[in-house]
């Protein structure tokens, strides 16, 4: 797991205290079925945090988790995180007209079954990654931004975004599905001038319904 200040599994990422649990057995499923597979181990990690007291649990970068939504947060009685694209559907309402932008790593991982899984039929979708780009692929390999990788980081998710909207002018915000790429949200933000959410914002949120800002909140992260 990318230790790095952005990514979920640095605690330094979160304003809130955070504690992680490794789901025993796991694997990166490939298709529904292995996330249907996966779900009761999921089921078991996640009630094994709320048994600890956390108050938000979440998952890190299984993308098609999210197709398991519904048991997970059925198993448990706290809000349960997926996916960044849980929120998009309300972010679409907040932008009528315009097409929401889908930033993953591989944007072939955003199949038509993780759409509708968020509920997102008929919302008007541009997606887009940055499989291809030698910064990305390192950064997925070995987890770290030395100084020097950041700016190219920055630069090819930019460049990512700048595509999309050039092929979708319309586009009115940008979702980071991929959970690597928070650490340069902000740099996206910048330099498009449009909203970017990614699984932080939608985690602040869920945090957010729990507690004053004042308050101490423990979202998890679970991950295989």
């Amino acid at each position: 797991m990318a230790q790095v200040p952005g990514c979920m599994a640095s605690p330094e990422t979160f304003p809130y205290p955070v504690r992680y649990r490794t789901v025993r057995g796991a694997w990166p499923p490939r298709d529904r079925a292995e996330a249907e597979a996966l779900a009761p181990l999921y089921a078991v990690a996640a009630r094994e945090l709320v048994a600890d007291g956390v108050d938000v649990v979440s998952e890190n970068c299984n993308g098609l988790m999210v197709l398991v939504q519904d048991r997970l947060a059925a198993a448990v009685p706290v809000p349960v995180v997926t996916s960044a694209l849980l929120l998009a559907p309300e972010l679409h309402r907040l932008i009528p007209g315009r097409r929401l932008g889908i930033l993953a790593f591989h944007a072939e991982a955003v199949t038509p079954e993780v759409l509708r899984a968020c509920r997102l039929d008929g919302v008007p979708v541009a997606v887009g990654g940055v499989a291809g780009s030698a910064a990305w692929e390192e950064f997925l390999r070995t987890k770290e931004i030395p100084g020097a990788l950041r700016p190219r980081l920055e630069a090819d998710l930019i460049a990512a975004g700048r595509r999309m909207i050039e092929a979708h002018p319309d586009i009115g915000a940008f979702v980071c599905e991929c959970t690597l790429l928070p650490p340069c949200s902000q740099a996206l933000r910048e330099a498009l001038g449009l909203p970017v959410y990614d699984i932080l914002t939608v985690l602040d949120l869920a945090v957010a319904g729990r507690f004053r800002p004042s308050a101490a909140a423990a979202p998890p992260v679970c991950s295989p």
